[in-house]
């Protein structure tokens, strides 16, 4: 049976889990029912991002949307399942709880991490915008945390009826926090366990530097915010060239990044900025200013091989130098959506 036009997902699932946080959404939404249905169970699972998807089963449906991203987007037509896995896609603390109590209802939350973006509309402090995602709880029954700071675990904790910390083996590495959360909720469930070590292994091989005509480079520019790209260029080490691209509609990103930089967060050698502001931006930091353009693409990989360091990237992927200078490095700038393991194309998803 599916539901009719219109239908809340709430209404087609016995079991119903809410993902939220900062990074690794998608990617822990998708992996979740991949675990699932893997098992036999049936689920469907919608995600946001710049490609929104609805995966029922193995196979994925690519929806249709016009303008940014809208919460009425999350009123499906679905097949009744035993489980569903939805990305919560607010931004403020009332988009979110008007998604988890009219669209989803969930008795499970996962929070992936808790860090600095979506600064307008959460808050300009991590214990802020911790309290803006606990704002959402609600009455669910259990919230799994992967968010690896006490503290802000402890503001969360004050919201939720129940909050489980759950702490992945390598709290150093970046994105360890997703496997662990998958193995404890799956655990939760009374599905077994999750080959965590596997998972591991995957992200291991995606984070390192890579290389392409003598540059290279890491490609953070889908790791926007300044938290995370902290941790990324603590693990991959070296003190790299920096380079962010900046984006009109998001003035609160900016600061953060300003904030990081001129804080000195992680090392560097360098500091180069595109897109609104870079000027302002570059003077604070006395960093190079470069125009969004793909002759800024060039001179920042002159500049690169000048300096002789790695490059960094990060920020976001819309300016057109970011998107010139990926396509220079041979990255594929078609929007995709992250999988921990598995593929996802041709209208099918690939199982764990």
């Amino acid at each position: 049976m599916r539901g009719s036009e219109g239908d809340s997902p709430w209404r087609m699932a016995g079991k119903r889990i809410s993902v939220e946080g900062t990074r690794g959404k998608t990617s822990l939404a998708i992996s979740l029912h991949g675990e699932i249905v893997g098992r036999g169970r049936t689920s469907f699972c919608k995600v946001t991002g710049a490609v929104p998807l609805l995966c029922v089963g193995s196979s994925l449906q690519i929806l249709e949307r016009r303008g940014p991203p809208r919460l009425y987007e999350n009123i499906l037509s679905v097949p009744r399942s035993e489980y569903c896995v939805l990305e919560n896609q607010g931004v403020s603390p009332y988009t979110m709880r008007v998604f988890n109590e009219l669209f989803v209802r969930p008795q499970i939350i996962a929070v992936t991490n808790v860090r600095l973006d979506h600064v307008e509309e959460m808050g300009r402090t991590r214990e802020k915008i911790a309290r803006s995602i606990a704002s959402s709880f609600g009455k669910t029954e259990i919230v799994f945390s992967g968010e690896a700071n006490d503290h802000l675990n402890d503001i969360m904790e004050r919201k939720a009826k129940k909050l489980v910390r759950v702490t992945p083996e390598d709290p150093h590495l970046p994105g360890a926090e997703i496997p662990a959360l998958l193995n404890e909720i799956v655990g939760f469930l009374g599905l077994g366990s999750v080959d965590v070590e596997a998972y591991i292994k995957v992200i291991k091989s995606r984070l390192r530097w890579r290389e392409f005509d003598g540059i290279v480079y890491f490609d953070a520019s889908k790791a926007n915010d300044p938290d995370s790209a902290a941790l990324l260029i603590r693990w991959l080490g070296d003190d790299p060239f920096l380079f962010i691209q900046l984006r009109r509609d998001r003035p609160g990103r900016t600061w953060a990044f300003l904030k990081m930089v001129r804080e000195r967060w992680v090392d560097y050698s360098r500091v180069a900025v595109a897109g609104e502001w870079s000027q302002e931006f570059s003077k604070r930091v006395n960093g190079i200013d470069l125009p969004d353009s793909c002759e800024g693409a060039s001179t920042l990989l002159d500049e690169v091989r000048r300096v002789g360091t790695p490059l960094f990237i990060t920020g976001n992927r819309e300016g057109k130098l970011v998107r010139c200078l990926l396509t220079k490095l041979g990255v594929s700038t078609r929007d995709s959506v992250p999988t921990l393991m598995g593929e996802i194309g041709r209208g099918r998803i690939s199982l764990p």
